[in-house]
């Protein structure tokens, strides 16, 4: 929350989840451009290749019935 954002969606299931998450954001403080840049240099390292984000760095990251449904092909007949 600390970035610009339009708006910050959060899920709520219950009572105790809404009230959680208005607490969190009454004791929000935003992070300084400091801080943030600290944040920025830990974790380029392991944000840099996308070793995390499989989703978007290949095509074999939906399960076979997800690729089956709109007729793709299954993770084992897409190359390695």
């Amino acid at each position: 929350m600390s970035l610009p954002v339009a708006v910050t969606i959060s899920g709520i299931d219950s009572l105790e989840v809404l009230n959680q998450n208005l607490e969190i954001e009454r004791g929000f403080k935003t992070l300084s451009v400091g801080a943030m840049q600290q944040l920025r240099d830990r974790c380029r390292p392991d944000a840099a290749d996308g070793r995390w984000e499989l989703f978007k760095t290949t095509r074999k990251y939906d399960g076979d019935l997800g690729r089956d449904q709109p007729g793709f092909p299954g993770a084992a007949e897409l190359p390695a």
